[in-house]
């Protein structure tokens, strides 16, 4: 190799004088040429930054997977607590009459079909866990049948009556229902 001595240009051997500057050009020795050239790129850096991602990636696929097992899982168990009424061919049995003395919490009839509740009667949080009277209701503790006096005008003569902060709840023929504070105006005993 030769090397122009002004602009330190590289030339191949059949050179004689420097393109730029019209220098004659000097023999170099490889050894010289090694500390003044460019070290050769090395194709590590591409290779360990293609392997990186592909690792990332793979470890991703693993997380997603299993995480949507685990949903999968945990909504398979979650739908399969929830038992659906069977229909009877036979007719429900009459419910026997309620006792003076007040249950805990509703009990419900094992053949009695969900009524489609409206907003007049919905509850402030979705629960399907029975509703507590925390002991006797109206009624049971007066010692006649409670009767409701809506603010409509309208009556309502219940088994047994109580109220709570999401409004007044009231049995009749062992069916709970709530109504808002607005709709009753007084509740009353016959």
């Amino acid at each position: 190799m030769k090397r122009c001595p002004q602009c330190l240009f590289l030339y191949p051997d059949a050179d004689e004088k420097c393109d730029f500057d019209q220098t004659p050009l000097e023999a170099v020795d490889d050894s010289a040429l090694a500390p003044a050239t460019p070290p050769k790129r090395r194709r590590t850096l591409p290779i360990v930054a293609a392997a990186g991602l592909i690792l990332g990636v793979l470890v991703f696929a693993i997380y997603y997977a299993a995480t949507q097992q685990t949903q999968k899982a945990a909504a398979a168990t979650e739908t399969s607590t929830v038992v659906a009424p069977t229909p009877s061919a036979t007719p429900p049995a009459p419910s026997p009459s309620p006792s003076p003395v007040a249950s805990p919490s509703p009990t419900p009839t094992p053949n009695a079909k969900p009524a489609v509740a409206d907003i007049s009667t919905a509850h402030t949080r979705a629960t399907s866990d029975p509703v507590s009277t925390s002991g006797p209701g109206i009624g049971t503790r007066q010692g006649g049948k409670p009767v409701i006096v809506l603010t409509s005008g309208g009556k309502i003569e219940a088994d047994e009556v109580w109220r709570t902060k999401d409004g007044v709840w009231y049995r009749r023929s062992g069916i709970v229902t709530l109504l808002k504070r607005g709709q009753v105006k007084t509740i009353t005993t016959r």
